[in-house]
């Protein structure tokens, strides 16, 4: 494993490729960023209206405490800013409450719902009051207002206290952030999905282009031919690959990665560009002698091949060992790196030699796009 993860690094990444990979595949982040959306929002929304505490209400009081002293001893005061939260909850207020809230609520209930704060001028007080039912915050805030009205007039430090106002109990609203939570889950989503995508193309072992065999198998690709069936500007590359590397050569085994039935077919089509003079295009009656002699590809100098499978028996390995050479087949894309160097090592060990690659089933367009403008003046 380390000796394979160790091989990828060394390979380098074919950006371009990866790219043109991927671009195969944006219908994956699209429908990601949909779905990571719906789950963004619908996740939301079910914390907020469904698994959240039960809702509360609030009233707010305002009460304006008249001291009895002047302007500038206020700050000598012990009935500051910074105490009143705290003055709230002891015996003198707090008693005087829960004698006009009688049975309904318990003390810590009552302090747990009360906040007292100064927020600019210390004459004026504000009472906030929380609870989980209308009816509870309503009672505590009338409570609280008779009870300071009380401390006003038992309390030498004032002259009185006078409430300002309350506002009615109304329910606390949570603030909609459905808007933000789609698209956080639409990005999310985008984001991961691109990155898995990635990660997959990187860690894919399956054989493209050239390069791909080259540095996976240590072979040379004589020819690639479209899922189409129409040949990918590789007919020329072909033939003259064949005729130099493999002319000299007897018969041949077309050894099919994924079976007798994927060699058939290639040679079919290497016949096929063959009579055609490696243009993919049919030469005329009357120049078709003169082209096929002029390229070396008369009828006569057919490629000398036998489609075979994968060897499975001694016998199958005993009939490649009698070929002058092997072209293994293998299908674009097909996710088959593994299995070709497995069989590269056993037919090293059978002395059964390996000459060359077909790849067959390649995608036209990509083609098109990876090796821009030499495969389109070819084609």
């Amino acid at each position: 494993m380390k000796m394979e993860n160790q091989r990828y690094l060394q390979e380098g990444l074919d950006i371009k490729k990866l790219l043109l990979l991927m671009k195969r595949k944006l219908w994956i982040p699209l429908v990601a960023m949909v779905a990571g959306a719906l789950a963004g929002g619908g996740l939301y929304l079910l914390f907020h209206l469904v698994l959240l505490p039960e809702r509360e209400y609030q009233a707010v009081g305002k009460y304006y405490l008249h001291f009895n002293c002047e302007p500038e001893d206020y700050n000598q005061l012990s009935y500051n800013g910074y105490t009143w939260n705290d003055l709230m909850d002891t015996d003198p207020i707090l008693d005087y409450m829960m004698e006009q809230l009688s049975d309904k609520v318990d003390r810590e209930t009552v302090a747990a719902a009360t906040e007292a704060e100064i927020l600019s001028d210390i004459r004026l007080l504000t009472v906030t009051v929380t609870t989980p039912t209308p009816q509870l915050t309503t009672s505590i805030i009338e409570a609280v207002g008779a009870s300071l009205v009380h401390l006003g007039e038992t309390d030498e430090l004032f002259r009185g206290i006078e409430i300002y106002g309350v506002t009615e109990a109304a329910q606390i609203l949570w603030d909609n952030r459905t808007q933000a939570a789609l698209v956080t889950g639409a990005v999310l989503a985008f984001v991961v999905s691109v990155m898995v995508l990635a990660f997959y193309y990187v860690l894919d072992d399956s054989l493209y282009v050239e390069q791909d065999v080259q540095r996976s198998c240590g072979l040379s690709v004589m020819g690639m031919f479209a899922a189409d069936g129409r040949e990918t500007g590789w007919g020329k590359v072909f033939c003259a690959n064949y005729a130099y590397l493999c002319g000299q050569l007897g018969q041949l085994a077309l050894l099919g990665i994924e079976g007798k039935e994927k060699a058939v077919q290639a040679e079919a089509m290497i016949r096929k560009v063959w009579l055609e003079g490696g243009s993919g295009e049919a030469v005329g009656e009357q120049t078709a002698t003169s082209s096929v002699v002029e390229d070396g590809l008369h009828p006569a100098n057919l490629p000398a091949l036998e489609s075979v499978g994968l060897p499975e028996a001694e016998e199958d390995y005993q009939r490649l060992r009698q070929k002058e050479g092997i072209l293994l087949v293998i299908r674009f894309g097909g996710r088959n790196g593994r299995v070709v160097r497995g069989l590269l090592h056993q037919l090293k060990l059978q002395d059964c030699q390996a000459v060359g690659v077909v790849i067959t089933e390649a995608d036209r367009q990509f083609c098109q796009s990876y090796y821009n403008k030499r495969l389109r003046e070819n084609s």
